[in-house]
């Protein structure tokens, strides 16, 4: 970033001295602004390009930019400039006067941008396979109820850690992850959150952290859950600035609880902290008639607008989903999860028309049970087809498209992630397709075959944090061991 500023000022000099016309000044002096930093990230590009060695070029790469208006893939090169961010993207060779301190010839290989998971619970990769033939009030019941409850703040942190580090080495290069908030007694007040944050930071995922509210009830009262809540985002304001940290968010309870309080409460935390918030909403097939005649709840209280997303939201009506559609409202679509608990199938050809935006989550590997977004991807796509008995209902580049620039959409990062444009940071994968045979369409091979075996690289800032399945730079056999040992403990009568 201290590169790029001192871009600024350099190129505001020159276009002050050039004599251009006031309002091109004006606009390069907004570059902060959505929509103007881009084209000034574009303008700063060979500027900085010939005054430093950048921090990666991959050359020789077919590119998939996931950039609206640019569905076609191209053969060219990469390049990451010292902030992490992207300074270059084209077709063909790189010019003469690029200069890299690292070098990765791709020799064909595909590059994608890193998947984003709308919707995740990283702690739960330490509860793979857990009750595998309950649906989901009984799967809630044995995690939370038998397992959670029972784990202490810092299996949080080894946890959530490990969890993070299975989505990186899955290809989820940033993820919404819903924290265990915990009970007062068992966590501390606002330890867990803490431990969760440690081990998110730790990983090198980007993230946003979702953090548990207060339940509102007879004797917690929304100003106590307002006290906790910031005494939290005091304590992430001193902790030392990373670019992997997107925002606190909150893990929405209204169709939890059995008061409206819960969503006034919620909606005023989101006010004054300007927080977003992700809900629970309609999963369970068992219990659409309760939850649905909550809606009335997020309405009443103000809670509905852009910042509010909805997590499975599966069993709507039109009432709900042309509410949401109206203040340009989304959700996350769960598939493995969805299909493992048993809970329906989202009809999002039907969201995607009334114009309600839609992220892709692989959810918790407590339910869902591999972090992998190739299988997340196939999962709901084939749900779709079936569903509608049409193999044209939805197409593979849909839904690549969902589970990167549809997510980053949803979460508020799409200014920073999602695609492979200039000045959005530089997280990316690299996939061999040396399997595929003949590519007869190649979003087609992306999501229809691809495997986790074909993914050799994962990068992060264009840093490399995974090669061939080896997450790199982590101590993972003391992390694996740490949570074995820590979610065995679970177990104990």
């Amino acid at each position: 970033m201290t590169h790029l500023l001192q871009c600024v000022k350099v190129l505001l000099v020159d276009v002050e001295r050039s004599g251009l016309s006031v309002s091109m000044v004006k606009m390069i002096r907004t570059w902060r602004l959505p929509g103007v930093s881009l084209l000034v990230f574009a303008l700063c590009a060979r500027w900085m390009v010939a005054t430093e060695p950048a921090k990666l070029l991959v050359k020789n790469a077919q590119i998939f930019t996931m950039a609206r208006g640019q569905e076609k893939p191209f053969a060219g090169y990469l390049l990451v400039g010292n902030d992490g961010r992207i300074v270059a993207v084209g077709e063909g060779v790189p010019p003469s006067s690029v200069n890299a301190r690292t070098i990765f010839d791709a020799q064909g290989q595909w590059v994608i941008p890193g998947f984003l998971s709308a919707h995740s619970h990283l702690w739960q990769s330490a509860f793979r396979g857990l009750a595998a033939e309950k649906t989901l009030l009984g799967w809630i019941d044995e995690l939370y109820g038998e397992r959670a409850s029972k784990a202490k703040a810092e299996d949080f942190y080894w946890f959530t850690l490990h969890g993070a580090l299975d989505h990186l080495r899955h290809g989820v290069t940033g993820a919404y992850d819903f924290t265990y908030g915990g009970s007062k007694k068992q966590c501390n007040g606002i330890e867990c959150d803490m431990a969760a944050f440690r081990g998110e930071s730790e990983s090198g995922i980007r993230f946003i952290h979702g953090n548990q509210p207060d339940t509102i009830s007879t004797t917690d009262t929304a100003a106590m859950a307002r006290v906790r809540l910031k005494s939290f985002l005091d304590w992430v304001n001193a902790q030392p600035q990373s670019d992997r940290f997107l925002s606190v968010m909150l893990n929405g309870s209204t169709a939890f609880n059995n008061t409206y309080q819960q969503a006034v409460a919620e909606t005023a935390e989101m006010d004054e902290f300007h927080l977003g918030n992700q809900s629970h909403y309609l999963e369970p097939p068992n219990a659409v008639g309760e939850e649905q005649s909550k809606f009335r709840w997020f309405m009443d209280s103000g809670m509905m607008r852009p910042t509010l997303y909805f997590g499975h939201f599966i069993h709507t009506n039109d009432f709900i989903l042309d509410e949401v559609a109206r203040v340009h409202g989304g959700m996350s679509w769960n598939p493995l999860s969805n299909g493992r608990l048993a809970s329906g199938v989202a009809d999002i050809p039907k969201y995607l028309k009334k114009g309600i935006r839609v992220g892709m989550g692989v959810d918790g590997e407590a339910s869902a049970d591999i972090a992998d977004p190739f299988e997340n991807m196939r999962s709901g796509l084939y749900a779709i087809r079936d569903k509608y008995e049409d193999a044209t209902i939805m197409s593979p580049y849909t839904v690549l498209y969902l589970h990167t620039m549809g997510s980053a959409d949803v979460m508020g990062v799409s200014d920073k992630l999602g695609s492979l444009e200039v000045g959005k940071l530089a997280d990316f994968l690299v996939i061999d397709p040396k399997n595929y045979g003949t590519v007869f369409d190649p979003y087609a091979s992306l999501v229809l075959v691809t495997s986790h075996e074909d993914l050799t690289r994962v990068y992060v800032g264009g840093d490399l944090k995974v090669e061939k399945g080896v997450v790199l730079n982590q101590p993972m056999e003391k992390i694996e061991v740490e949570v074995e040992k820590r979610s065995a403990a679970t177990l104990a009568k």
